[in-house]
C-alpha cells in the first residue's frame, strides 16, 4: 500500500479557511496550475497550441454533491511524479522550489479526490488511478496501476468531490458569471502573453473558453518598453489596460505579473507604487503589466512556481518595472494623477498650516505616490513635521549657546540669529492661520444659523437659543470642576478677545455648583478673572466677574413681568453675599470693589428696543449699553447677533492682516475686505 508520508491530518487542519470566493476556488486553481505544468512538461514549446485543459462544475446546489472535474493532455503521473505526490516535505519538492500545498488544499476543501492518469514510462503505456482522502486510515488508497494496450493520450484527471467544512460550503461559486470572472482574473497573464494552453471552463451547461474570456476583459494594449536594468540585464514590459474586473481575485487594482517562458510565476501588487486610482480613457480600468528577461528565466524553479531569488529583490524589481511603466506606458496618466494631487496637496496645506513647512513640490516628494486625501497627507508629514520642529528648536538652543559663551556678536551669528528669527516667525504664522481658520468655520457656522432664523422670520422653537449658547460655549458645565468635569473647549472669543484662554466657567449651570449657597437658580454664564489667568493669587478675592444672559435672535416679545437686566442684577446680589468656588474647590470671594461686566446677546427688536432707547450707543458698535446702578461696578451691555458676528470677522481679518498671510480669497463673504467692514462697524 502506498502512503502518503508524514502527519497529514495534522497539516490539513492547520491550514487558512477561506474567507471569499477566490480563496475558495484556490484548490481547484491548484488542479488546473499542475495541468498546465504537466502540459508544458509534454509540449515545451507547443504547449499553447497543442495543450488543452478542461473544468467542470456539477452538483453546486448541495455541498455534499458539489464536484469539479480538473483534466488535461499532459505528461501524466509517471513514477518520479507520484512519488514526489505522495511526499509532503521531499526533497525532491524542496530542490524544485516546489510548495507542494495544492493536494493538501484539496483535502482541506473536499471529501473525496480520484485521481485518474495515463503516463508513458519505457516506451509503455501505464494507467493510474487511487482515491485521495482523510476519512480512512491512509490518504491515498485503492490505488491501482496497469499498463494499457491500446493507444491512449496521456494525461490526468482529477475528480473533488463534496466540500468538507461550511467556510468552503458557503464561498464556493454557484453562479457562472462568477466562476468566469475568477478563472480569468487568476489566469490573467498566462493568457495575455499567449503562452499558456486554452482551456474550458464548463459550469452547468455553459463555457467559458480561454483565452477569450481574457481578451474580453482586455481594453488597449499599450507599447511594450524594451530596457537594460543595472542589476536584471535586459528586461521587457508588457502593459495592458484591463477592465477592473481582471483584478477581482487577486490583492489590489493594478498588478504586476513575474513571467518566465510564458508563465505568470508571481503576480505583485502596485497600487502604492504607481499611485494612480485607476487608468484608460474612461478613468475605469486597471494595469497590468507583464515583465520578461534571461534574469528571470534563470532563477525559476523547474514547475515555474517560484523564483529563487527573495523578497528584497522582488521588491526592488518590482519598483524598477513600475518606474518604466510610470515614465513609459501610463505617462498621461501620471502626469493628471500628480497635478490632482498637487491640488490636494494645496488645498490640505491651506486647510492646515502649520503643514506647510516647504513648498507644495517638496512636501509632495515626502509623501506615497497614492497619498491624495487630507487623512493620508497628514500621516505622511507628521513625522516630517516633527522633524522641522526639533531641528528649528536645535538650531535656536545653538544660538542662545553661543550668545551665553562668545564674547561678542559675530557677524556669522547674527546672520544665524536673523535665520532662527525668520523661521520661527514663519511657523507662529502657521500657527495662527490654523487657528484663525478653526474660527472661520465657527463664524459660518454662527452666520448660517442668524440666516436662517431671518428666513423664519421668528418662527422657530425655543431650543434654538440652546443652539446658540452651545455654539459659543458648552452648556451645564463648570469648568474644569474636579468633582464633575475636564477643562471644556469654548468659543468665548465670539463675546471678547481677552476670553478666549479662559478654561473655567460656569455655563447654564445651578448656581449651587459654583457656589456655597445651595441655590438652584440657574445662570447662562459666568466667567471669573481668577480662572482665566488674569494675574490674581491663590487667596486674592475675585475683582472682576462677567455673567451672559443669552436671548434667541429676532426674539421680540418677552413676558409681561420681564425687565432688562433684573436677572443680571439677581445674580450679582447673591455673588456679592454669597462666596463663590473655584475650580479646585476651594472658596473665593469677591473683592468690595468687584467690577460686574454683563452682557445680553440678543436682538434689539420689539420690547427690546423699548427698553434700551435711551441706552448709550457701545463704543464697539455691536449694540448699547449703560452703567450699572447703586452699589454695584460694571457696565451691562447688550450685544446683537449679527453685530457680533460681524465684529468677530473684523478681528478674524486683523489676524490674518496681521500675520502677513494670503489665504484670504476676494469676495468671501466672511473675509471681506478689513477696512469696508470696519467703516460699516463704526457707522
Amino acid at each position: 500500500m502506498t502512503q502518503l508520508i508524514g502527519d497529514v491530518a495534522n497539516r490539513v487542519l492547520r491550514l487558512p479557511k477561506p474567507s471569499n470566493t477566490a480563496d475558495a476556488l484556490q484548490p481547484v486553481f491548484e488542479a488546473v496550475s499542475n495541468g498546465m505544468h504537466a502540459i508544458q512538461d509534454k509540449f515545451n514549446g507547443k504547449a499553447q497550441s497543442l495543450g488543452s485543459v478542461q473544468v467542470v462544475f456539477e452538483g453546486i446546489r448541495e455541498a455534499v454533491e458539489y464536484k469539479v472535474v480538473v483534466s488535461d493532455n499532459g505528461i501524466g503521473l509517471d513514477t518520479e511524479r507520484f512519488k514526489a505526490f505522495c511526499t509532503t516535505d521531499t526533497a525532491f519538492k524542496i530542490t524544485r522550489g516546489g510548495k507542494g500545498v495544492g493536494r493538501l488544499l484539496w483535502l482541506d476543501a473536499f471529501s473525496m479526490i480520484r485521481v485518474n492518469s495515463i503516463f508513458e514510462e519505457d516506451g509503455k503505456l501505464f494507467r493510474r488511478t487511487f482515491d485521495f482522502s482523510l476519512s480512512g486510515d491512509e490518504p491515498i488508497f485503492n490505488e491501482q496501476l496497469s499498463e494499457l494496450s491500446e493507444r491512449a493520450e496521456t494525461g490526468t484527471a482529477i475528480t473533488l468531490t463534496g466540500l468538507r467544512s461550511n467556510s468552503y460550503a458557503t464561498s464556493m461559486p454557484v453562479q457562472f458569471a462568477t466562476i468566469q470572472k475568477h478563472f480569468a482574473s487568476h489566469f490573467l497573464a498566462d493568457f495575455l502573453l499567449g503562452k499558456a494552453p486554452a482551456m474550458t471552463v464548463s459550469f452547468e451547461g455553459r463555457d467559458a473558453s480561454f483565452p477569450q474570456a481574457v481578451n474580453d476583459l482586455l481594453v488597449e494594449k499599450r507599447e511594450s518598453v524594451e530596457f537594460k536594468s543595472d542589476i536584471y540585464s535586459d528586461l521587457t514590459l508588457d502593459g495592458y489596460v484591463m477592465k477592473k474586473e481582471a483584478s477581482s481575485d487577486l490583492d489590489g487594482s493594478h498588478q504586476l505579473h513575474l513571467v518566465s517562458s510564458g508563465r505568470t510565476v508571481q503576480t505583485r501588487k502596485i497600487d502604492g507604487l504607481l499611485g494612480v486610482k485607476r487608468i484608460g480613457a474612461d478613468n475605469d480600468s486597471v494595469l497590468h503589466c507583464c515583465v520578461t528577461g534571461p534574469f528571470l528565466d534563470e532563477r525559476v524553479n523547474q514547475e515555474r512556481t517560484q523564483f529563487n531569488f527573495g523578497e528584497d529583490v522582488a521588491a526592488d524589481l518590482t519598483k524598477e518595472c513600475v518606474d518604466q511603466a510610470k515614465a513609459n506606458i501610463v505617462v498621461e496618466e501620471v502626469s493628471s494623477y500628480e497635478d490632482y494631487r498637487i491640488g490636494r496637496l494645496d488645498d490640505f496645506v491651506e486647510h492646515y498650516p502649520s503643514f506647510g513647512f516647504e513648498d507644495t513640490p517638496s512636501l509632495l516628494k515626502r509623501t506615497p505616490v497614492n497619498a491624495d486625501n487630507h487623512e493620508a497627507f497628514a500621516k505622511a508629514l507628521i513625522p516630517h513635521k516633527i522633524r522641522a520642529d526639533k531641528d528649528r528648536r536645535e538650531q535656536v538652543q545653538a544660538v542662545l549657546d553661543r550668545l551665553m559663551t562668545d564674547e561678542g556678536i559675530q557677524p556669522d551669528l547674527s546672520e544665524e540669529i536673523s535665520k532662527v528669527a525668520a523661521a520661527a516667525s514663519a511657523d507662529e504664522n502657521r500657527q495662527l492661520m490654523e487657528y484663525v481658520i478653526r474660527r472661520k468655520f465657527i463664524i459660518e457656522i454662527m452666520d448660517a444659523l442668524l440666516g436662517k432664523v431671518r428666513v423664519l422670520s421668528g418662527k422657530f422653537d425655543t431650543h434654538l437659543e440652546g443652539t446658540f449658547h452651545q455654539l459659543i460655549c458648552p452648556m451645564r458645565v463648570v469648568g474644569n470642576d474636579p468633582y464633575r468635569t475636564a477643562p471644556a473647549s469654548h468659543d468665548l472669543w465670539l463675546l471678547d478677545e481677552r476670553l478666549a484662554p479662559a478654561k473655567y466657567f460656569a455655563s447654564d449651570a445651578r448656581i449651587e455648583d459654583f457656589m456655597v449657597d445651595r441655590d438652584k437658580d440657574r445662570v447662562d454664564l459666568m466667567i471669573w478673572d481668577k480662572v482665566h489667568g488674569l494675574g490674581l493669587g491663590h487667596d486674592e478675592k475675585l475683582s472682576r466677574v462677567l455673567l451672559v444672559e443669552f436671548k434667541k435672535p429676532e426674539r421680540k416679545g418677552y413676558s409681561g413681568n420681564y425687565v432688562l437686566g433684573r436677572q443680571m442684577n439677581r445674580y450679582i446680589e447673591k455673588l456679592k453675599k454669597r462666596e463663590v468656588r473655584s475650580h479646585t474647590g476651594d472658596t473665593v470671594e469677591l473683592s468690595e470693589d468687584v467690577v460686574f461686566h454683563c452682557y445680553v446677546v440678543a436682538d434689539i427688536v420689539g420690547d427690546l428696543e423699548a427698553d434700551t432707547r435711551n441706552w448709550n450707543r457701545s463704543p464697539s458698535g455691536r449694540g448699547r449699553f449703560q452703567y450699572l446702578q447703586g452699589d454695584d461696578k460694571g457696565t451691562i451691555e447688550v450685544v446683537e447677533w449679527k453685530e457680533l458676528v460681524r465684529d468677530a470677522k473684523v478681528r478674524n481679518q486683523n489676524f490674518l492682516e496681521a500675520a502677513r498671510l494670503s489665504f484670504t480669497q476676494k469676495g468671501d463673504p466672511l473675509f471681506p475686505d478689513a477696512t469696508s467692514d470696519q467703516t460699516e462697524a463704526a457707522e
